[in-house]
């Protein structure tokens, strides 16, 4: 192999590593995030619980009528929640078609710059079409004469 070849061949390659040492540096970095994120998910839940959690337990037996009482008010409670949410997604979609019939269209397609017959472009307009022109045709020779 030529020198040359071989000094291309070696720059590839280290730029590939590179690349993939980049990319499993980069994986690395964001498993330990999720690691961590994973790992402060339960201590979160578990303080939510204990929140939640009441200090004194209830026992069936001699407060039947005071169980049955607070069993009916979660039941009441759960029932206005649930009415709650409905009247929500009512209130949210009544305000949605209103907001439909009561706005106008206002995204037009611009139809763009409309010249008069007659007029000419701006000169800015023209000097950047006369400096474009050039750059496409290809260059004149001299004629010679016979």
């Amino acid at each position: 192999m030529t020198e040359l070849l071989r000094a291309g061949l070696i720059i590839t390659a280290l730029g590939m590593g590179l690349v993939f040492a980049a990319l499993a540096l980069l994986w690395g970095v964001l498993a330990l995030l999720a690691a961590l994120s994973q790992a402060r998910l339960p201590r979160e839940e578990r303080g939510a619980s204990r929140a939640v959690t009441p200090a004194v337990s209830i026992s069936p037996a001699p407060g039947a009528a005071l169980l049955n009482a607070a069993v009916a008010a979660d039941d009441t409670a759960a029932e206005d929640a649930a009415l709650t949410a409905e009247r929500a997604r009512v209130a949210a979609i009544a305000a949605g078609a209103l907001l439909v019939s009561a706005l106008p269209l206002l995204f037009d397609v611009p139809t763009g710059p409309v010249f008069e017959h007659g007029r000419t472009a701006p000169l800015w307009v023209a000097a950047n079409r006369a400096r474009a022109l050039p750059s496409w045709q290809p260059a004149r020779r001299p004629e010679t004469g016979d």
